[in-house]
């Protein structure tokens, strides 16, 4: 799963050594398209699957390659007129060029998938785009008006110019976090595209810009009642059209949580054919949820296979940094992710996550987090001070959702900016910290980097009308790629994820939702898909405390 290539204005030996380069990727043989300007290659098996496609006009001189996945087909196939006497689309590269025909390149606004689309367009100019929420990552570098691209940085690395060496700013970032957020990578002068986004060569020069923003600017009027079924029936859809039409059976991971139980039930309702649904269970009490995975497997009679997650289990990390294209480290779960990974068989290659519900619906503790912090940060400081001190020293448990680690890690984290929003309390060490950790040479080139920066810009982007929108914006450009990066390694092991909780229509949806519904004033979280689920899964999955 792989594609890689350059663009530049000027036909040059350059961009001919580049393309020279392309004849294999990662060790494999390359298919290699040569166009006006512009090199592109990929592995022969993704063109043979349908997941590397490509459309060119004779005509009007416009080429499309589009990789990825695109699940609104008919609805594409219906707006760009593919019905009646004219014949339907061949690939998607074909939908995407009728799209484009018709549209312009607003037209990649309207695709819903994972996707990279390639456009060369003799007249308006070459766009390269990433779809709306990141689930297909795209790593460039440009230097002097060219640009080297792939979805995975390890066959930038082929290209003579560009050189493997660490970005100081993106380790300094990464120690702080655990991943690396933003478009900086690991890699010096290789660059991540925001999701959304495009880059644009026109007449010998590079720009990018946004093609799709998620707005939390608009709040729905609509009652309780009436909120809940426009959500049912969008994750319904969200789901279907993830599921695919083949024969093959359907896949999903089931923690027992709301998210992936509602995606189960749905799956369910749609379709009398097997679903594999896969859990892991953790050896400590308080982590181990497999309980609620069982009670929905039983609900939706599902084919469930409970992996064992041991000590021994984490030494799976050494094998796994092999396989990851930038490094991150949640060791819990992205070792099991790997676990589950690994055991699927039986030709599940399709798998369905609940990832996104807690941006969706504002399930996770830090938006709690952020509530409590603006009262608390009223109080006078001679009262704030001695009771935060004196959290900082309490200890810490192997428990999870200790209520002393959670008072602990409040206190810690207030020591950071407001204006980080829920990233506030995702950061693991103080800018301070990491310079008394760091080598005297690395501290002195890290001693003038803002690594927070970008972070407080997206909350600036953000045109949400209270805090929870504003932290809920900015996840979806942080947090939200951490969790798709982590389910990228599924594919060593020929699985694909597919995420219908971050469908971006959903996901629009749910940003007119009033924070009132999401968050009730006593604290309870998820509140309406709670509302919209209960009487549709089991009440021991509903009324759960814990979610």
């Amino acid at each position: 799963m792989m594609i890689y290539g350059i663009a530049q204005e000027d036909r040059t030996n350059s961009i001919r050594s580049g393309i020279g380069q392309m004849r294999r990727i990662a060790g494999h043989p390359a298919t290699v398209l040569d166009f006006q300007n512009l090199g592109v290659a990929f592995d022969p098996d993704d063109h043979e699957s349908g997941r590397t496609t490509v459309h060119e006009d004779r005509e009007s001189g416009i080429a499309v390659v589009f990789y990825g996945t695109l699940f609104n087909v008919h609805e594409i196939e219906t707006s760009s007129g593919s019905s009646g006497r004219v014949p339907r689309p061949r690939s998607h590269a074909e939908r995407v060029f009728r799209l484009y025909q018709q549209f312009r390149i607003d037209g990649i606004g309207r695709l819903n998938g994972g996707f990279l689309c390639i456009i060369q367009d003799p007249d308006a100019g070459t766009f390269i785009a990433r779809d709306q929420i990141g689930i297909e990552p795209l790593y460039y570098h440009l230097q002097d008006g060219r640009l080297v691209f792939g979805n995975t940085p390890g066959p930038l690395f082929n290209h003579p110019d560009i050189r493997k060496e660490i970005e100081p700013f993106a380790l300094y970032r990464y120690l702080l976090f655990n991943y690396i957020p933003g478009e900086t990578s690991i890699f010096k002068g290789i660059r991540k595209l925001r999701p959304g986004h495009l880059l644009t060569l026109k007449d010998g020069r590079f720009s990018g810009r946004p093609y799709w923003r998620l707005s939390f600017a608009g709040t729905a009027s609509a009652g309780e009642e009436e909120i809940s079924g426009e959500l049912l029936n969008r994750m319904r859809e969200a789901v279907r059209i993830r599921m695919g039409t083949d024969d093959a059976p359907s896949g999903v991971l089931l923690s027992g949580g709301m998210d992936s139980s509602t995606v189960v039930q749905i799956m369910r309702g749609m379709s009398d054919r097997d679903i594999h649904s896969f859990s892991f269970r953790c050896r400590g009490k308080s982590f181990d949820e497999s309980r609620y995975a069982e009670i929905m497997s039983g609900a939706c009679d599902t084919r469930h296979r409970l992996v064992e997650y041991g000590p021994e289990s984490v030494l799976l990390i050494d094998e796994m940094v092999g396989r990851m294209d930038e490094p991150f480290c949640d060791i819990g779960i992205e070792i099991a992710t790997y676990l589950l990974g690994r055991e699927m068989g039986d030709g599940v290659r399709i798998v369905l996550t609940g990832d996104g519900g807690d941006e969706l619906f504002a399930g996770h503790p830090v938006y709690l987090a952020d509530r409590t912090a603006s009262k608390f940060e009223k109080l006078p400081a001679r009262i704030r001070r001695p009771v935060t001190a004196f959290c900082q020293t309490l200890p810490d448990t192997d428990r999870k959702k200790s209520l002393t680690v959670k008072a602990k890690r409040f206190a810690y984290s207030l020591g950071f900016s407001p204006d980080l929003y829920s990233n506030r309390w995702r950061i693991y060490y103080s800018p301070d910290e990491i310079s008394g950790l760091a080598t005297p040479a690395f501290a002195g080139r890290i001693a003038d980097l803002d690594p927070l920066a970008e972070i407080r810009d997206l909350y600036r982007e953000a045109d949400g009308p209270d805090a929870l929108s504003r932290s809920l914006y900015g996840d979806y450009h942080t947090v939200v790629q951490f969790y798709l990066g982590r389910l990228r390694l599924l594919r060593y092991f020929g699985v694909e994820g597919r995420f219908p909780l971050l469908d971006p229509g959903l996901a629009a949806f749910a940003a007119t939702i009033p924070s009132a519904l999401k968050i009730k004033k006593g604290g309870e979280m998820k509140y309406i898909l709670h509302r919209t689920m209960e009487g549709i899964l089991p009440d021991a999955i509903v009324h759960r405390k814990d979610k």
